[in-house]
C-alpha cells in the first residue's frame, strides 16, 4: 500500500487500522485498488492541515506558515510532539491555543512546551464551555513559556506575522478551535 498523503506519522496506524476494518465489512465491496486510491486521495481537516490558501494567508507573510491541529488531550499533545520535532525547519513555532475547559491543560502545554517559542491564548469563538484566554496564558507562563492573550484568531495571526514573518504558527487545543479557523478560512 501507498503511504497516506496525510501528515504525521500516527496516520499511518489511523489509516491502517481503517483499512482493516473496510477489508472486513463485507457489505461493501473494497478491494485493493479502491484502497490504494482513496489512501492517496485522503484528506483529514483540522489534523496537521497546513492552511496554503485562502482568506486567513491575507493576514500573514507569504512566508509564515499555518499549521492547525485539533489536538486536545495528552496523547494528541504527544503525537503532535513528534511531528512538531521532525519539522526540523528552523523557524520559531508560535502556538495559537484555545482548549475547552474541562481539558488538561497544564499537561497539554508541558507536552509542547520545548517545541514552541512562545503561546498566544484566544477565548474559542461561538463555544460557552472554553477556559479564559486569561487563565490559559496563565497557565502556559507557569509552564515556563512566554504567553499572551489576543481578542481575534484574526489578530492573532496579524501580530505573528509582524513578530516573525517566517513563523510556524500553530494552532491547537481544539477540535472547535480547528472548526472555528478553517470556518474563517
Amino acid at each position: 500500500m501507498p503511504f497516506p498523503n496525510l501528515s504525521g506519522d500516527f496516520q499511518i496506524s489511523n489509516i491502517s487500522t481503517a483499512i482493516a476494518t473496510a477489508r472486513k465489512l463485507e457489505q461493501f465491496k473494497i478491494n485493493n485498488l479502491d484502497i490504494k486510491k482513496a489512501v492517496t486521495k485522503i484528506r483529514s481537516e483540522g489534523r496537521l492541515q497546513k492552511i496554503s490558501k485562502g482568506k486567513l494567508r491575507n493576514f500573514v507573510s507569504k512566508n509564515n506558515e499555518i499549521l492547525i491541529d485539533g489536538a486536545h488531550n495528552s496523547l494528541a499533545a504527544s503525537v503532535v510532539s513528534k511531528y512538531l520535532e521532525k519539522l526540523n525547519s528552523g523557524k520559531k513555532i508560535i502556538m495559537l491555543l484555545g482548549m475547552m475547559s474541562n481539558k488538561d491543560h497544564k499537561e497539554f502545554i508541558q507536552i509542547l512546551k520545548k517545541k514552541v517559542h512562545s503561546i498566544i491564548t484566544l477565548d474559542i469563538p461561538n463555544q460557552t464551555n472554553f477556559i479564559k484566554k486569561e487563565e490559559l496564558s496563565k497557565i502556559a507562563q507557569s509552564c515556563g513559556i512566554p504567553s499572551k492573550t489576543q481578542n481575534s484568531i484574526e489578530e492573532a495571526l496579524k501580530n505573528i506575522a509582524k513578530e516573525d514573518s517566517n513563523a510556524i504558527i500553530f494552532c491547537t487545543g481544539s477540535l472547535y478551535f480547528a472548526g472555528e479557523i478553517l470556518n474563517l478560512n
